[in-house]
């Protein structure tokens, strides 16, 4: 066998992808943590810088590196059911700021869409762009479904979720201290909003009350797109 196709062939195997994958992840975590978690140094964001020169110059196309890694987007399900736990032991505390958390859910869920949408149609955007924009603050999985019944581009829904969850973790920190925020329910909440799973990872790091609202956060407004977005985008 020569070199080509020895290459050929580790570059086409599920199992290098998903090796590279974790490993990048680790790399970032070890980075994470060395540096005194700075905010600017999510273990997200060094496993993309890894990740991505290593596929342009495998010239890997992302449906092939998504489907190789496809093992690691089934377990993304049971890790958020996991998300339960927190909840659970702060179920009288959401009990306490329930009208809030829908009043919230609501007009943020409404805000991050529109606002979003409408700079793209200010510059000019296409409408499936526009249309790939609207998951923008769920998860994958929910996106990819929801993304197909809009008809939007599923791979460019996905990128718009990568790169707002990245945002999210990034600068939350330093927008709830500009905002003087200081009540972790409502960090919590609106990382999970926002940003998904990243920001629910992120919340995890504030206090256990964070991740409870964030986990949750991210539960109601994944429902709340994924059934009525679809509705909504008929009548466009």
């Amino acid at each position: 066998m020569n070199v080509d196709a020895l290459m050929a062939y580790i570059t086409s195997t599920p199992l290098t992808w998903i090796i590279i994958t974790m490993s990048a992840y680790k790399a970032g975590i070890l980075i994470y943590e060395k540096t005194g978690k700075h905010a600017l140094l999510q273990p997200i964001v060094i496993a993309y810088v890894i990740m991505l020169p290593i596929l342009i110059i495998a010239h890997i196309p992302y449906k092939q590196y998504f489907e190789s890694v496809s093992i690691l987007h089934f377990f993304l399900g049971p890790a958020t059911v996991a998300l339960a736990l927190p909840l659970y032991k702060n179920l009288k505390l959401i009990r306490a700021y329930l009208l809030p958390i829908f009043i919230t859910l609501f007009a943020g869920g409404i805000f991050t869409i529109l606002s979003a949408v409408g700079i793209l149609w200010l510059l000019g955007a296409s409408k499936i762009t526009m249309l790939s924009m609207t998951t923008k603050s769920v998860t994958a999985p929910i996106t990819l479904i929801t993304a197909q019944d809009i008809g939007a581009n599923a791979s460019l829904a996905i990128g718009f979720v990568v790169i707002t969850g990245l945002l999210g973790a990034l600068f939350g920190t330093f927008v709830f201290k500009l905002l003087k925020i200081k009540h972790d329910a409502a960090k919590g909440f609106a990382l999970g909003l926002i940003s998904h799973a990243v920001g629910t990872a992120r919340a995890f790091e504030i206090s256990e009350n964070a991740a409870a609202f964030s986990a949750l956060a991210m539960g109601l407004i994944g429902v709340l797109i994924a059934v009525f977005l679809p509705i909504v985008t008929q009548f466009l």
